[in-house]
């Protein structure tokens, strides 16, 4: 993570990312950091997404339920959100 102060907590949250295909809230992504990182905080999960957000490293996706997904594929591509079910 060029140009960002490394950090543990960091990485582990942008790896999670990377590493997946649906759109996680920090909640969950706090849930599953937690399990390797057990002294980590829900606000440092907040504070580092912020990070990782305004740095261009992941983006914040609307999936249309009032809350806030995390997405590491910051490549353009399209977000559908289901409106029948």
């Amino acid at each position: 993570m060029a140009g960002l102060n490394y950090s543990k907590q960091r990485k582990a949250i942008y790896d999670f990312l990377a590493g997946r295909r649906d759109h996680p809230t920090a909640d969950v992504i706090y849930s599953s950091i937690r399990k390797d990182i057990s002294n980590i905080s829900l606000g440092t999960v907040y504070r580092n997404l912020k990070v990782l957000s305004e740095s261009g490293r992941i983006r914040k996706v609307d999936c249309g339920d009032g809350l806030e997904h995390f997405d590491a594929n910051v490549d353009p591509h399209q977000h559908f959100v289901c409106e029948d079910c």
